[in-house]
């Protein structure tokens, strides 16, 4: 069974709606999935941008690393994710693997406070 922790957010209006729409599809495909809160973080980056709706999952699954990327990347391409909307600072969800099977991917990610917050609320030592 593959092991990964998920940083998920939105900073679209009614964020915290996908946010929780999203947590809801994710348990769905998964055999075990615990989440965090969703809570508001400010946006991290060059570009001004809105706040952000962040919630971190563990999961568990079956499902392979690639399989599993790139389900979440149609999850996003038909929430309505674009670049667009990316070039003006706006999100409508991001679903990132930040760790697979205790293996860090996105290291910046984990020092992060929207990644923080989540993980300790999981109870996990970033």
């Amino acid at each position: 069974m593959n092991k990964a922790i998920l940083g998920i957010g939105s900073n679209y209006p009614d964020a915290y709606i996908r946010v929780e729409e999203c947590c809801k599809r994710i348990n769905d495909m998964v055999e075990f999935a615990t989440f965090s809160s969703i809570y508001q973080t400010e946006a991290v980056g060059l570009k001004p941008a809105p706040p952000y709706h962040n919630c971190v999952a563990l999961i568990e699954t079956s499902i392979s690393y690639d399989k599993l990327k790139a389900l979440f990347k149609d999850m996003e391409i038909k929430t309505g994710r674009n670049a667009k909307d990316k070039e003006q600072g706006l999100v409508i969800i991001d679903i990132d693997i930040v760790t697979w099977n205790n293996e860090v991917l996105r290291p910046a990610d984990m020092e992060r406070s929207y990644m923080k917050i989540g993980l300790k609320e999981l109870g996990i030592n970033s």
